[in-house]
């Protein structure tokens, strides 16, 4: 077999052995690698799962556990390790966020991109190493590159045949095949470890979305270990079957499962199960990704404004950083460090991703890091990287979740013995959970092991008792249908919260319907619905009614008038069945509404009242639902409309007082408006008779003063003298009047209180 080959099968081999040969950073010394068994797991309905493991461990001790990466956040926020019997808990390590890819660059020997034995040594010209061939010959000496044989076309070989290895031995240069080469050692004991370092990461790998959490325990003798975490699990779902009795009967069997699905990478083998209904508050936060906070730059102030120039490059140069014809140049041309045709170190024939030459004698003429023969790229097919098998977890396999949007949108729309009543109802499923209380938490704990493989789901029995229920028929307007539907009212009788799930009803031994469970306490009674009930018809209808007056009053000059509208809504229930039916009518709470009758509904939920109805066999019942809207409106008097105060007055819900008072009102708003239209009139005659003694002036200016006209308008401006003078007077009047009046009529309604 070529030696090429056998360095590939030798690193595979390395990577298997060296995942366990190296311990974690922060283990104690002489630490033995242990397993921790799975022994509980307890699942919530927050989409979360505890996961616990014990085990027993001697002296010091690391476990070392993989995880697929989007859990490790969750394990970071929720590891707990316990060591018993005066052992200390080390360092937790585990493998950082950063790709394979990175990772395996940073050793001194990259092996990113699978390198041959050839690119492997070029990786190391320089270092010492120690040869032997297939006949035994050993040789030591100075790693001084590789070459390969140019065909007689000046391209290099598709193949590996013919590379030539090239020593600097004590006694000289020499060159040995190496299709000849059995064994080759490096003799720099840091270089090999780095070696051995990168195979052990490759190893670690295996699964790509996997990473390795180590812990370690430090301490003397045996003793017993705990580690357990919180991590992202599928919520459990509880499923009823419920078995109704005779008609006359009060009770009901009930047989109560949990789904639980094991989506993890490991079976679980006789792990002792929990389940929580609760939904204690659960979040992811990112501690996984390293955070680098951004620091100000900060300068001494005596040279912060110092900068060192920026030259131009010169275009003659033989070193041209900015390319060109060089014999090494960085950025383009011939030899350079992006392209060129030789001597640089990327691109382009010489250069360090791109077509480079091969590797011929030490001058720079295609010598370099990259190229055909190089690590970067190139078109040497006979080097391409492999890749490592990568190997899906379990979670991947399951697909997509769903996301928080679909998640809201789904939510909107011990062994415990036996149950006398339970039996005498027909159950022969035995529980085999034992309740828990947990605070705002109910926990079902699976008394016996369970064993589960890895991506298998079963159903667990929660819940064999029995329940009270009366049959009802419910009806909604908001369902949209005539029918009420066949429901149950159920009180939990049994010691155990009942979490929320689907229930399969069924009755006289046969399928009765389908109905859903909300989250119910002991005691505590609940509504449920499986059938449309075809023999019951309701028929609602709303009348609604004026705003009427309930209550005035006055009160330091503003009028309060509480006032309510009445809407009716009458409820016409027809039983056309052969059979009693219990009719609940649930009627929305509206906002702003107060029922006025019935007096009391029968209950009433967050959302609405329920009365309950009789309706015997062919017949006909009404209930008739009335809800009044309060209102008040505060009105100052000195601001309120005379259509209004008539209004009032006139209303023959107002009270005789409040009527004598708003009547006074009225009067005394009166006289000031009369009062106030005469001062108008006033006002505008005087200006009337301003304006025409002005006219007047200006003909008596014109006029002879021995003319009959200018006589006659003299005694006019005369006449009119005096008129101005009364209506002044009688202006003054009004004028006090109405003050008077207006501060006598904000005393009164100051003063004015009437109930």
């Amino acid at each position: 077999m070529h030696l090429r080959y056998l360095m590939i099968a030798a690193t595979a081999i390395f990577a298997m052995f060296l995942a366990t040969a190296f311990a974690a950073p922060g283990d104690p010394p002489g630490a033995k690698a242990v397993e921790l068994p799975l022994t509980r797991v307890v699942l919530f309905n927050a989409g979360v799962g505890y996961f616990q493991r014990d085990g027993a461990i001697d002296g010091n001790a690391r476990i070392e556990m993989r995880f697929p990466e989007q859990d490790v956040n969750d394990l970071l926020k929720s590891l707990i390790l316990e060591d018993k019997n005066g052992g200390k808990l080390k360092a937790v390590t585990y493998d950082g966020k950063h790709p394979i890819d990175v990772t395996l660059k940073s050793f001194a020997v990259d092996l990113t991109e699978n390198p041959g034995i050839a690119q492997l040594l070029v990786q190391v010209r320089g270092e010492k190493v120690e040869v032997t061939d297939k006949q035994g010959t050993i040789t030591v000496g100075l790693i001084v590159g590789v070459e390969k044989p140019t065909p007689h076309d000046g391209t290099p070989a598709a193949t590996s045949e013919g590379e030539q290895l090239n020593i600097l031995a004590p006694d000289g240069l020499q060159s040995v095949s190496l299709s000849k080469l059995r064994k080759i050692k490096l003799l720099k004991p840091e270089l090999e470890a780095e070696f051995r370092k990168a195979l052990e990461v490759l190893a670690s790998a295996r699964g790509a979305s996997k990473k390795t959490v180590v812990v370690a325990f430090d301490g003397n003798g045996r003793r017993n270990v705990k580690v357990a975490y919180v991590t992202e699990a599928p919520m459990w779902k509880a499923t009823y079957r419920l078995t109704l009795g005779d008609k006359d009967k009060a009770q009901a069997a009930l047989q109560g499962w949990a789904t639980v699905e094991n989506t993890t990478d490991e079976d679980w083998t006789n792990v002792k199960v929990g389940l929580v209904a609760g939904r204690p508050m659960a979040f992811e936060m990112n501690l996984y990704d390293p955070l680098f906070v951004p620091r100000p730059m900060v300068e001494p102030e005596l040279f912060a404004s110092l900068r060192p120039p920026v030259y131009q490059g010169a275009i003659n140069n033989t070193a041209n950083p900015q390319g060109g014809v060089g014999n090494l140049n960085f950025a383009g041309g011939q030899g350079g460090f992006n392209g060129g045709q030789g001597g640089g170190f990327g691109g382009g024939q010489g250069g360090l991703g791109g077509n480079g030459m091969y590797f011929a004698n030490p001058n720079f003429q295609g010598t370099n890091l990259g190229g055909q023969h190089g690590f970067q790229g190139g078109n040497a097919g006979n080097f391409n990287f492999q890749g490592g098998i990568y190997r899906a977890s379990t979670r991947e396999l399951l697909g997509p979740r769903l996301s928080n949007q679909d998640f809201a949108a789904r939510v909107n729309g011990g062994v415990a013995k036996p149950d006398a009543k339970a039996q005498s109802t027909g159950s022969k499923v035995l529980s085999a959970a034992a309740a828990m209380s947990l605070g705002d938490h109910f926990e079902y704990a699976i008394e016996e092991p369970v064993t589960l493989p890895r991506l298998k789901s079963a159903l667990l029995p929660i819940v064999t008792d029995s329940l009270d229920c009366k049959r009802v028929s419910i009806f909604n307007e908001r369902d949209g249908i005539k029918h009420p539907l066949l429901g149950l009212r159920l009180t939990n009788k049994t010691k155990r919260n009942l979490a929320q799930g689907p229930m399969t009803v069924y009755d006289n031994d046969t399928f009765a319907g389908d109905a859903r469970v909300p989250d119910t306490a002991p005691g505590e009674t609940r509504l449920v619905s499986y059938a449309i009930d075809l023999n019951t018809e309701v028929v609602p209808k709303v009348i609604r009614a004026n705003a009427v007056i309930e209550l005035a009053k006055i009160v330091g000059g503003l009028l309060i008038v509480n006032e309510k509208t009445r809407i009716t809504t009458r409820y016409f229930i027809r039983n056309r069945g052969p059979s009693e039916r219990n009719v609940i009518v649930e009627h929305a709470i509206r906002a702003g509404w107060k029922l006025f009758a019935p007096e009391k509904p029968s209950e009433t939920s967050r959302d609405m009242y329920r009365f309950e109805v009789v309706a015997k066999s062919n017949e006909t019942v009404t209930l008739e639902v009335l809800e009044d809207s309060p209102t008040s409106t505060n009105t100052n008097l000195t601001s309120i409309s005379e259509e209004a105060l008539r209004f009032y007055v006139a209303a023959a819900e107002t009270s005789p007082a409040i009527k004598q008072a708003l009547a006074k009102v009225l009067e005394m708003r009166s006289s000031t408006a009369t009062a106030k239209k005469s001062l108008a009139e006033e006002i505008a005659a005087l200006k009337a008779i301003g304006d025409d003694q002005t006219r007047i002036r200006a003909n008596l200016e014109r006029v002879p003063k021995d003319s009959e006209a200018y006589k006659r308008y003299l005694k006019k401006f005369d006449d009119q003298e005096t008129e101005i003078e009364k209506r002044q007077a009688k202006q003054k009047e009004l004028e006090t009047q109405i003050v008077a009046e207006e501060s006598a009529y904000k005393t009164y309604l100051d003063k004015l209180k009437v109930e």
